[in-house]
């Protein structure tokens, strides 16, 4: 062994041992002279096409030619001259030693949050600790004031009334929004498709001077998109918010703290995000969520859910957009999935496996009745009162959906197909039909910057125009009240600016 190899490593060793042995295997091969047998062919300049004779070169082209650098020969390897490679300085010593970093894995908020130490301006945090939102039990408060829908004449006069405010709440794209129940103020709660959480405090009966600040606030709790906010039904104070990265938190803005309370995985440790979530009005400790992947699972929050495994059930194969449980019969509930499908279930029924579904992981619940769209369900929502059934998707439509159980059958039809333009494409969030929660009337955002607002029969009663697409819709459970919310992370409010200076009276 020569000098220059015993100072070799044992990865560029390694290296010219590979270099021997494809050499050997190309002259066995016999590829040396197929190649030589290849010749290009020779190109002459007369075969070249000309609109003229060639001209001899001028004395000064000549001279220019001669005052060129000489042309340097195109640079070959070692190891294609056959040489041996110098050893690298920058090689390690052995390949024991060599560093192998990581697959970077996404960060995630873990554990119980004070958020005092998400707010580092002490200033906002002080105002923020003057946002106490009203408590009492929501559930009860809304069955006092459901309602079929008014007179049609006179839901258009009291949206012709609407006023709107708008402002920038959080940073990014909106995912979802809520606004509190309270009555004493309007507070709007967004999340965004990092995981931010900004909240808007808006006083609509007081006009703000140039030089005061809005009451906004914005931290983060998650670091994907915040998919659900709602509140807890017997503690209006406190909210739960879910997001992609599979996760569950609380938000209680009167202790100042937010609380994890569950992570949602598969039997391999995964995480699934959370898609869509709600509490059953029959139980408000019932929280039903649905995934990205298509599960579904029942939590009783008064367990302790960190060191619960969830039940898992499959409702599709794939992601479950959007669902919504039934006001009139809470053992029902539909779901809208990229499956291009919405499905109504009996969840108290359990079926082993479904033959519907190409997995054999989790067992599934009982279909009640199933439309089949032409693209993917969006959204679903069911109206407080009558039992109506709204769904919009991919395909342009929102359908309305008479689910009432001596009407229902194995084939889902609609009763009523309107065109609506759906198509966000990838910088707006997908629109989504929401029914208020005390009227059986629904907003949806419109491709041409505006909501529109429909009774369950299918008349339109609003299109209030915006400045650019609201596409995320939230209610009022009880006002006059609607925000939609658009790509930059702006918020805007239609209500009537009476409101206020009535209760305040």
């Amino acid at each position: 062994m020569s000098e220059s190899e015993k100072n070799l490593t044992n990865f560029q060793k390694k290296r010219l041992e590979n270099i021997k042995r494809n050499n050997e295997l190309l002259q066995k091969l016999n590829l040396s002279k197929l190649s030589n047998s290849i010749k290009p062919k020779e190109v002459k300049i007369h075969d070249r096409k000309s609109s003229g004779s060639t001209k001899p070169k001028s004395a000064k082209r000549r001279k220019l030619d001669e005052l060129k650098p000489e042309r340097l020969p195109t640079r070959r390897s070692r190891r294609l001259q056959g040489q041996m490679a110098e050893p690298s300085p920058e090689l390690p010593a052995s390949l024991d030693t060599v560093t192998v970093k990581p697959e970077v894995e996404d960060v995630k908020i873990l554990g119980d949050l004070k958020l005092s130490d998400l707010v580092k301006d002490q200033d906002q945090m002080n105002r923020m600790s003057n946002l106490k939102l009203s408590s009492g039990d929501f559930f009860n408060e809304l069955r006092n004031v459901q309602k079929q829908t008014s007179d049609v004449a006179e839901e258009v006069q009291v949206f012709d009334k609407m006023e709107m405010w708008q402002d920038k709440v959080i940073y990014e794209r909106i995912s979802s929004l809520f606004i509190h129940p309270s009555k004493e103020k309007f507070v709007m709660i967004a999340g965004d498709i990092s995981g931010n959480v900004g909240l808007w405090n808006k006083d609509i009966a007081r006009e703000l001077e140039p030089e005061e600040d809005e009451e906004i606030f914005r931290f983060q709790l998650f670091k994907k998109n915040v998919s659900r906010i709602d509140c807890f039904p017997s503690k209006m104070e406190k909210l739960i918010l879910a997001s992609y990265d599979g996760f569950i938190r609380s938000l209680d803005l009167n202790n100042e703290k937010s609380d994890e309370l569950l992570t949602v995985r598969d039997p391999y440790d995964d995480y699934l995000g959370v898609s869509d979530c709600q509490f059953s009005y029959s139980d408000p400790n019932l929280l039903y969520l649905t995934t990205l992947s298509g599960e579904f699972a029942t939590c009783d929050m008064r367990e302790d859910l960190k060191n619960t495994k969830l039940k898992l059930r499959r409702l599709a194969d794939k992601k479950i957009g959007s669902m919504a449980i039934n006001p009139q019969n809470t053992n029902q509930i539909a779901t809208g999935s990229l499956d291009r499908t919405l499905k109504l279930w009996d969840i108290r029924k359990l079926v082993d496996k479904p033959d519907w579904s190409q997995y054999g992981d989790y067992p599934s619940h009982e279909i009640v009745s199933t439309y089949d769209s032409r693209l993917s369900v969006s959204g679903v929502s069911y109206s407080p009162t009558d039992e109506t059934l709204v769904c919009n998707g991919y395909d342009d439509t929102i359908r309305l959906f008479d689910v009432k159980e001596k009407s229902l059958t194995d084939d889902l039809q609609p009763k009523l197909t309107m065109k609506h333009n759906c198509q966000t494409g990838r910088w707006t969030s997908i629109l989504k039909a929401r029914f208020k929660a005390n009227k059986n009337i629904f907003a949806i955002a419109n491709m041409s910057r505006a909501i529109d607002v429909y009774t369950s029969d299918g008349q339109q009663l609003a299109h209030m125009a915006t400045p650019t697409v609201p596409a995320v819709i939230s209610w009022h459970p009880t006002l006059n009240t609607v925000v939609g919310g658009n790509s930059s992370g702006k918020v805007f409010l239609f209500s009537e600016p009476t409101i206020k200076k009535e209760e305040e009276l």
